[in-house]
């Protein structure tokens, strides 16, 4: 047990000294500190059940823009909902009435079914960033955020789906362009940036700058795009891994694990931007002897569980 504690300090010593080596395991003690893993759990799960409602809601909006544009709203619409939903989206879409108060009754309840995954990261994001709970928005103010940030989630999908279309006439025949490629990868990574970045504005009680979030935004933006790239190659893997296990729900199951990949990729993110901006770095491995970026997450996670605005609550490490 001394060799081990021995060289336990060593490494400790030698990491923070080291950003290179310190700042990716402060992020990792974060993560943990925060129960990042339950965050991304939830949105993992909310982001499920709000997936067929959104795109409904998207493809909604795009038959109602392009009402005179029936062949780029095809194609719009085909890049926004993959092939194996189109039957139970049109089938969803023949059944909304055709306007009135029937109309706008069944897009209400189409949004109430779509804020969860948003919710969640309200949530989340707040954790994150270790705002507490008395100054969080609460009551209709965090509604208003929330369907603000709804509005931005979609915009940003149909705007994503508007690129794939723009690249898709771009290409050569062949359909091997280049150019048309990093085109709308660029494209995509800015329109997710754009997203993230305005939804952690909407969703934290104040504006934070942007060299706070940029780090939140781009990773998460970068995280995103390269999954969206390579779905059709990770979808049908995590399928066929999910078969022999869950048979006729292995679809399913590859879905969900599809979206906890990019729920995870944005919890990580968050927590980079969050021991960026507090400085929570280095930490030490010995819990047992905190340092100052120890004692400052502990204070962090201390005044998290303020509830009423007269509450205050410190952390003393001796």
């Amino acid at each position: 047990m001394t060799v081990l504690r021995s060289v336990r300090d060593r490494a400790d010593r030698w990491q923070q000294r080291h950003a290179s080596l310190g700042f990716p395991i402060a992020v990792v003690r974060k993560h943990g500190d925060d129960a990042g893993g339950r965050h991304a759990a939830l949105m993992t799960y909310y982001g499920f059940l709000s997936l067929f409602p959104i795109m409904l809601l998207a493809v909604v909006i795009v038959s109602r823009v392009l009402t005179n544009f029936p062949s780029v709203r095809a194609q719009v619409v085909k890049a926004l909902v993959p092939f194996q939903f189109r039957g139970t989206l049109d089938y969803a879409l023949a059944s909304l009435p055709d306007g009135g108060i029937a109309l706008w009754a069944g897009l209400i309840a189409l949004v109430g079914t779509s804020v969860g995954v948003v919710l969640t990261a309200h949530d989340t994001l707040n954790q994150v960033a270790g705002v507490p709970h008395r100054l969080r928005a609460s009551g209709l103010s965090k509604y208003l955020r929330v369907l603000a940030a709804l509005v931005v989630l979609l915009v940003g999908i149909i705007a994503l789906a508007a690129v794939t279309v723009q690249a898709v006439r771009l290409s050569a025949p062949d359909g091997l362009d280049t150019r048309a490629t990093a085109v709308e990868t660029a494209a995509a990574i800015l329109i997710l940036f754009a997203m993230v970045w305005l939804g952690a504005m909407l969703l934290l009680p104040r504006r934070p700058r942007l060299r706070s979030t940029w780090p939140m935004a781009l990773g998460g933006a970068v995280a995103i795009t390269v999954l969206l790239a390579f779905g059709a190659l990770l979808l049908p893997a995590l399928v066929m891994r999910a078969g022999p296990i869950y048979g006729a729900f292995a679809a399913i199951v590859g879905l969900f694990s599809f979206i906890s990949l990019i729920a995870q990729a944005l919890v990580w993110t968050a927590e980079v931007a969050s021991v960026r901006h507090h400085r929570l770095w280095p930490r030490s491995l010995d819990a047992a002897n905190p340092i100052e970026a120890d004692a400052k997450a502990l204070r962090m996670l201390a005044r998290e569980q303020e509830r009423i605005p007269s509450q205050r609550i410190t952390s003393e490490v001796g």
